[in-house]
């Protein structure tokens, strides 16, 4: 006779639909670019980094303007030994 569902057994189904429904998003984001790419690349090598970097989105306005990001030192060490050198 089957035993009825616990809490444990929904929470794995739970996580085994949102993992198909992430794989099936990444699919056809991916899809998606291949069919762009195929018509409007120029060389495989365009064609792949297209591919690849198809789960990338662009930079929003805000993620361009907000100033704590645009003050901070992107390599603090490469700047001290600069001012060590002066």
């Amino acid at each position: 006779m089957d035993k009825p569902l616990d809490m444990s057994d929904l929470q794995q189904l739970k996580l085994e639909l949102r993992t198909a429904i992430d794989n099936d998003k990444k699919y056809w984001q991916v899809n998606a670019v291949k069919c762009d790419a195929i018509s409007t690349a120029k060389t495989y090598e365009e064609f792949s980094d297209r591919v690849a970097a198809a789960h990338l989105r662009p930079l929003d306005k805000l993620d361009k303007s907000e100033p704590s990001k645009r003050n901070m030192t992107w390599n603090p060490i490469a700047q001290r030994s600069a001012r060590n050198d002066e």
